[in-house]
Formats: C-alpha cells, sequence, structure tokens
C-alpha cells in the first residue's frame, strides 16, 4: 500500500531531488516512490508555484534570479551571445550585434 503525502511532503522530496543530483527515476527508485506519481506532483506544485509565486520554491523566479543584459554592446564585441541547451537537441540562441 503507497503512503499518502501532503503536498509539503511532496514539495519537500522534489527539492530534495533536485539537490540530490539524481534523476528523477533514480531518485524514486531509491524511495520507492513511483514515477508516474513524484512526475504528477512535481507538474501539479510546479503549475500551482507558477500562479502564486512566493519565492520560496525552486520553480518561481525572483528579480534576484534575473540578469542585465547592456543594451550595446562594445565595438570590438559585437554585442552579447547566449546559448541556452533546452535538452532533447534543443537550443536556444540569442545574440545581440
Amino acid at each position: 500500500m503507497s503512503k499518502r503525502r501532503s503536498r509539503t511532503e511532496w514539495q519537500a522530496l522534489i527539492d530534495e531531488q533536485a539537490a540530490s543530483g539524481l534523476n528523477q527515476k533514480a531518485f524514486c527508485g531509491q524511495r520507492g516512490i513511483p514515477l508516474a506519481t513524484f512526475g504528477y506532483w512535481r507538474r501539479k506544485l510546479r503549475a500551482g508555484s507558477a500562479s502564486t509565486p512566493t519565492g520560496s520554491g525552486r520553480d518561481t523566479v525572483s528579480l534576484a534570479d534575473w540578469i542585465e543584459l547592456p543594451t550595446r554592446g562594445s565595438a570590438t564585441d559585437g554585442g552579447w551571445q547566449i546559448e541556452l541547451e533546452l535538452g532533447n537537441g534543443l537550443c536556444l540562441r540569442l545574440r545581440q550585434g
């Protein structure tokens, strides 16, 4: 029989997995948590935090998380470049200059 957990307990497990360095499958295997249930709660709590950001969860964004990019690069560097590897072969490239 699986253990019933509160929202707070699920959030603690999600935070623990993120800090552990383990992927979700390995973390759930070690803890005896069904992977599908973990994924369900991760999505559910992320959706809840997006509508009511508190700054306390790992999936929320505060102003301190933003970086400011200069509006103009120097004449020698041609502006800024940012590449974000999104996984599954996707890459987002932002350039100025």
